[in-house]
C-alpha cells in the first residue's frame, strides 16, 4: 500500500475557524444538530450529515474540499518540483512480490511505469525470460484498468488463477489463466472476496478445480461484503452451479483462509470472526465434511502443512508464538509442541523441500531460522541489518528456496539460499534502484516510554549533513494496532524529502506486533491510548537529540494509524506541528455502525455495550476535538471507494477541526474518487498523493 510512509498526506477544513495562514476562508459547513441519548448521557453531532456518501449535497461538499486543499497544495512552490522527483523516482520497473509454483517456474507481479497498473508474468526459471499472463491495461481496451489482488498457481503450473478489482472497491472478480498460451479461460467468477472478506482459493491436487471464497448474490448493497461463504468450482462449469461446501453459521463478518496438503487429501480452512488475527480452525480430509480441531478461544494466527501434519503458530500458551503440530485425529488439547516460542516472537512459518523457514520480527527487524522436519533447530541465516523478510518461496518437494526481503534503502530483492553452505546468492532477479540510496544513514533507537515500562524501537533515516539544531524538517511515522508490525521499507519516493535536508522516522509502538502478542494487546480496547503515549515518546526523543522540534516535526499515519493521528492531536495538539492522517478512523461509535466496522469491535471494542462505550467516547478523536484549542495543521485523505474505513470519518473530522480550531493552520481534506483504501492505485494516483502529502508537510515543516 506504501513505497515508504509517504504514500498520501492529507488534512481537514470549515465554518467557525480562524481563517488559515494563506488562505481564504474554508468552504461552508452547516451545522445540523443530531441528538443522541447514549447511556444515560446526551451527545450533539453537528455534521451526521455528512455520514451520506451518496447525498448530493456531501458529494458537492467534498468536491469542494478537495478543491480548496488542491488549490493550496498547488500554489506552494514545492509543489511542482517534489511531484517531478516524485515521478522520476517512481518510474522503475518493480517485481511486487512473487509465487513459487515448482523448481524451475514462478508467478509474480511486475510493474513497469508509467503503466498504470502491474501485469501478471511468468518466468521458467531463475534465468529464464517473462511471459505476460495477464496485462490489466491491455485487457481495459481504453478503459480504467483493474487491478490485480491475488494469485494462486495450481499445483502442476499448469494455470493460474487470479482475482482484480476496480477503484479501490476491492470487490474481486476471480480469473483462470493457461500458463503455457497464456490464454484466459471461460472461468470468471464475480464477487470472490474483498474488502472485510478477501479472497481465499485452494485448487484441487488434480488442477481440474478449486474451493473458493465467495459472498452471497443478489442481496442489498448493504450486506453484500458479509456472510462468505466456501464454494467448488469445476473448471469449465457455471460458476452459477458451483456446489456450496461450507461456511453457513459462521460469522457474518469472517474472514478465511485456504491450506492444502501437498497430496490434496486434507485442507485447512482458517476463520477469523472479527480482525483481531485469531482464527478458528476447520479440517476436512478428503471430500468430507469440514470439523473444528481449533477454536477462536485457541488463538490460532497461521498455520502451515508439513506433509498431512497440521502446523498451528499460536499465542495459547505464549505471547511470541509457540508451533503446534496437531496430527489427523488429534484434538487441539494434545497437539504437541513443534517449536517452542522464544524471546522473539515467531511472524510465519514456510515449508520448503529442506527444512521449514521461520521468520521472526525484532522490535520490527526481521530474522530468518531453520527447523527439520522434526522441529529441530537447524540456525539463523544471515541477512543483512535492518530489513524486512516478505516472504520465503520454496516448493515443498523440490529445491531452491528464495527469500524476499527490502530495507530501506533496497526496494526487493530476491535471495537464493543454499542450505549446503548457508549461504545466499543474488538470483538477479530484483528491483533496480531509481537513484542512489546508498548513502542513507539509518539509526535504530530505542526510547524509554512514558509509562518506564518499555522501550520503543525508532528508525531514524536522513542523509549526510542533515541539520541537527532542531530544525530539519521530520516526518514520523507510526501504524500501532492489529499486531501489524511495522518494518523496515524502502524510502522509495522519500528520497525527494531527504533531499531537501528532511528527515524520516518510524516508531514501532505498542499496539502492533513488533515484540508479540504482549505488544499488541498493551494498546488494545481501554488501552489504545497508549500507542499515542509511545508516539509522543519518540516525537520528544527527535526533539531533544537535535532532529526536528515542535516547529518542525509532523506525523503521519493511515488507517489505524490515521486512529493515532486523531489520538495525537486531540491528546497532544501541541507537539505537532503538522499531521497527516491517511483513510483514518476518526468517529469509531459511528463507524461500527457501518459495514466494516463489526469487524474491528475486537480492537477497538464495542460501542454499543455500556462498559465498552465509556472509553471508546474518551478515545474517539472526533469526539474529543474541543473549541478554542490551537490544533496543528492537518491533512486527511480518504478514498470514496473505501470498503474498509468509511470515508465520513474523514469528512466528519475535517468539519469538526475547522470549525474548532483557534490556529491559523490549515485543516485540509482530500476525498480521491476511484479510490479506496489506497490497494490497487494507480502508477498516476500514487504519484499525485506522495506529491500532496510531502508538499503538505514541506510548506508547514519548511516553510515551502
Amino acid at each position: 500500500m506504501r513505497s515508504h510512509r509517504f504514500v498520501a498526506f492529507l488534512s481537514l477544513g470549515a465554518l467557525l475557524g480562524a481563517t488559515p495562514t494563506g488562505l481564504g476562508p474554508y468552504p461552508p459547513t452547516p451545522k445540523i444538530a443530531v441528538v443522541d441519548h447514549l447511556f444515560g448521557r446526551t451527545y450533539v453531532d453537528d455534521y451526521r450529515w455528512l455520514e451520506d456518501d451518496d447525498a448530493p449535497r456531501v458529494k458537492a461538499w467534498a468536491a469542494r474540499q478537495r478543491a480548496y486543499a488542491l488549490d493550496y497544495l498547488r500554489s506552494r512552490p514545492s509543489y511542482a518540483p517534489l511531484r517531478a522527483r516524485i515521478r522520476q523516482l517512481r518510474s522503475t520497473s518493480t517485481a511486487r512480490f512473487a509465487l513459487q509454483i515448482d523448481a524451475d517456474r514462478f508467478v509474480y507481479e511486475r510493474t513497469t511505469p508509467p503503466q498504470a497498473q502491474p501485469a501478471l508474468v511468468e518466468r521458467e526459471g531463475l534465468a529464464g525470460g517473462e511471459r505476460v499472463l495477464y496485462d490489466p491495461v491491455a485487457a481495459a481496451h481504453g478503459g480504467t484498468p483493474e487491478a490485480i489482488e491475488a494469485i494462486f498457481p495450481s499445483p502442476d503450473g499448469s494455470k493460474v488463477a487470479f482475482t482484480t478489482q476496480a477503484g479501490g472497491s476491492e470487490e474481486e472478480t476471480m480469473h483462470v489463466v493457461d500458463a503455457a498460451t497464456g490464454s484466459p479461460l471461460a472461468d470468471t467468477i464475480a464477487h470472490a472476496g474483498g474488502g472485510v472478506s478477501p479472497s481465499a482459493l485452494v485448487w484441487d491436487a488434480d488442477g481440474r478445480g478449486f474451493l473458493y471464497a465467495r459472498w452471497p448474490r443478489d442481496v442489498p448493497a448493504a450486506q453484500r461484503h458479509f456472510n462468505i461463504a466456501l464454494y467448488h468450482h469445476a473448471l469449465g462449469a457455471d460458476p452459477a452451479a458451483d456446489a456450496y461446501v461450507f461456511g453457513h453459521g459462521q460469522s457474518q463478518v469472517a474472514e478465511y483462509a485456504l491450506l492444502r496438503s501437498r497430496d490434496g487429501s486434507r485442507t485447512a480452512a482458517l476463520i477469523e470472526p472479527g480482525d483481531l488475527g485469531d482464527y478458528a480452525v476447520w479440517v476436512r480430509d478428503g471430500s468430507g465434511p469440514f470439523t473444528r480441531v481449533a477454536s477462536i478461544a485457541d488463538h490460532v494466527k497461521s498455520a502451515a502443512f508439513l506433509g498431512n501434519t497440521l502446523l498451528l503458530r499460536t499465542s495459547a500458551r505464549h505471547p511470541t508464538f509457540d508451533v503446534l503440530a496437531l496430527d489427523a485425529g488429534t484434538p487441539f488439547s494434545a497437539a504437541r509442541i513443534f517449536i517452542a516460542a522464544g524471546r522473539l516472537p515467531l511472524e510465519d512459518l514456510y515449508v520448503a523441500d529442506d527444512a521449514l523457514y521461520a521468520t521472526y520480527s525484532d522490535g520490527g527487524d526481521s530474522l530468518v531460522r531453520r527447523f527439520a522436519a522434526s522441529g529441530k533447530p537447524l540456525g539463523a541465516i544471515a541477512l543483512p541489518p535492518h530489513v524486512a523478510v516478505r516472504g520465503v518461496a520454496g516448493d515443498p518437494t523440490r529445491a531452491p528456496v528464495i527469500i524476499d526481503y527490502a530495507s530501506y534503502d533496497t526496494p526487493g530483492r530476491w535471495l537464493r539460499y543454499d542450505p549446503a553452505t548457508n549461504a545466499t546468492m543474488p538470483t538477479g532477479i530484483e528491483t533496480k534502484p531509481p537513484a542512489d540510496y546508498s548513502r542513507l544513514i539509518v539509526r535504530r533507537v530505542f526510547v524509554p516510554s512514558s509509562d518506564g515500562t518499555v522501550r520503543i524501537p525508532l528508525s531514524i533515516v536522513h542523509l549526510p549533513g542533515v541539520r541537527t539544531d532542531g530544525s530539519a524538517p521530520t516526518v514520523l511515522y507510526a501504524y500501532g494496532g492489529y499486531g501489524i508490525i511495522t518494518a523496515p521499507n524502502f524510502v522509495g519516493t522519500g528520497l525527494a524529502w531527504l533531499e531537501r535536508g528532511g528527515v524520516l522516522a518510524d516508531a514501532n509502538v505498542r499496539g502492533g506486533g513488533e515484540y508479540g502478542e504482549a505488544w499488541h494487546r498493551a494498546a488494545l480496547h481501554a488501552t489504545k491510548t497508549k500507542s499515542s503515549d509511545d508516539l509522543a515518546a519518540c516525537a520528544r526523543y527527535l526533539e531533544t537529540h537535535g532532529y526536528g522540534d515542535a516547529r518542525h516535526l509532523g506525523i503521519l499515519g493511515g488507517s489505524d494509524g490515521g486512529f493515532l493521528m486523531g489520538l495525537a492531536i486531540t491528546r497532544n495538539p501541541s507537539v505537532y506541528r503538522a499531521v497527516v492522517g491517511e483513510v483514518g478512523i476518526y468517529d469509531i461509535p459511528r463507524w461500527q455502525r457501518s459495514p466494516n466496522g463489526a469487524s474491528n469491535v475486537p480492537e477497538f471494542g464495542d460501542a454499543r455495550t455500556a462498559a465498552d462505550f465509556a472509553y471508546i467516547m474518551r478515545q474517539s478523536p472526533y469526539q474529543n476535538v474541543r473549541d478554542g484549542v490551537a490544533y496543528p495543521a492537518m491533512l486527511l485523505t480518504t478514498g470514496e471507494n473505501d470498503p474498509r474505513v468509511s470515508p465520513m470519518n474523514s469528512r466528519k473530522m475535517t468539519a469538526r477541526l475547522q470549525a474548532a480550531t483557534s490556529s491559523r493552520n490549515p485543516i485540509l481534506l482530500i476525498q480521491n474518487a476511484g479510490q479506496g483504501h489506497g490497494i490497487g492505485n494507480s502508477f498516476e494516483q500514487g504519484v499525485s498523493d506522495d506529491a500532496n502529502v510531502m508538499t503538505f508537510f514541506a510548506s508547514q515543516l519548511a516553510g515551502r
